[in-house]
């Protein structure tokens, strides 16, 4: 299985993973033969790319973080929870908290397992695949940082519905596809406030999932908003979902700018260590979300190009890829041969 972006695919290619709208719906079956009008709606859809399985990349797996049944539940869900108005609260409720426990239990079942594949969303149901990749990330990051199980299904929690504050803007300002004038920014600046305010009237998630949402556009140096707290004052769940949401968001594509590779989105995150985000949270993330996931085509210093087949989560930026002109493996972590040889660019 190797990744391309839409640009470079083309027809008879066969598709490596299912595709899935925002309500949880198949798209498209792994093994479906892509024709021209396949890759037309999915460039349509906004889709930057899809995982495709060819004979050179037989054998190349993305073990996922979450399954797919749980992923489909969970875009249902949150899809339903954006767009619900009047409801039964404690019904609602209990299916986040179901569902929350489903995810917790699959990233905690593989403890080794990385954030290691380019997620595939389209332009129109962002929202719905943006909070679900950004619980779980969270999740991820709060287990390595050896959170317990209790305060995973808080912060999990926290984070797939960091965004819920957005249900009360205008879809206009929401899918603007245009710079937003003053007026509409300083109403988005108020989601994490509306949010805050929403689940603690309606719900009892409790004070620390309210404040994580509340808090999750604080920035480590104070800079942030909407109560310019800075430091360890920040809750730990909003540090939390702070790298989870950025990574997320400058990795997707977007009608207002395309998707960044993720190791551009970790360089960013690197770059901005103490001043927008924790530092102790950073160390985390760095070791456990891939620089170069599974299946992505890479760039070496040597002029050779790569497609990666393992990744190490103590050594980020040094996998196991597969050379495309001789199709030999090349492990950069322990090969004496692969001493000298770096990846200097990612493919898209």
């Amino acid at each position: 299985m190797r990744y391309l972006p839409i640009a470079r695919l083309s027809a008879g290619m066969a598709l490596g993973q299912d595709i899935y709208d925002g309500e949880g719906r198949m798209l498209l079956a792994r093994h479906l033969i892509l024709d021209k009008e396949y890759i037309a709606n999915l460039e349509e859809l906004g889709f930057p790319g899809v995982y495709i399985d060819d004979k050179f990349t037989a054998g190349i797996e993305i073990e996922e973080v979450l399954s797919p049944e749980v992923k489909c539940q969970a875009l249902k869900l949150v899809q339903n929870f954006f767009l619900e108005e009047s409801g039964s609260s404690k019904l609602e409720e209990n299916k986040i908290r179901n569902l929350i426990e489903k995810i917790v239990r699959e990233v905690l079942s593989d403890g080794d397992l990385m954030y290691n594949m380019m997620d595939l969303k389209t332009y129109d149901d962002y929202t719905y695949f943006h909070s679900v990749n950004v619980a779980t990330l969270s999740c991820v990051i709060g287990a390595r940082y050896k959170m317990s199980e209790d305060q995973l299904k808080l912060l999990t929690t926290a984070a797939m519905l960091h965004d819920i504050g957005k249900k009360f803007l205008e879809l206009d300002i929401l899918n603007a596809k245009r710079a937003l004038s003053d007026a509409e920014k300083r109403m988005m600046l108020q989601h994490p406030k509306l949010g805050y305010e929403y689940l603690k009237k309606n719900f009892r998630f409790g004070m620390e999932v309210c404040e994580g949402i509340l808090e999750h556009h604080e920035w480590y140096n104070g800079e942030g908003y909407p109560l310019r707290k800075s430091g360890n004052d920040i809750s730990i769940f909003a540090r939390i979902i702070k790298l989870a949401d950025v990574y997320d968001a400058m990795t997707s594509k977007r009608p207002y700018h395309e998707a960044l590779s993720p190791s551009d989105a970790v360089e960013y995150i690197m770059a901005m260590n103490e001043t927008e985000f924790d530092p102790e949270m950073v160390n985390v993330f760095v070791r456990w979300v891939a620089v170069y996931p599974i299946g992505c085509e890479v760039e070496l210093s040597n002029g050779q190009r790569a497609i990666v087949v393992k990744n190490f989560h103590d050594f980020v930026l040094r996998p196991i890829v597969k050379i495309i002109d001789s199709g030999k493996t090349l492990n950069l972590k322990m090969d004496n041969e692969a001493r000298n040889i770096t990846i200097v660019n990612m493919i898209a």
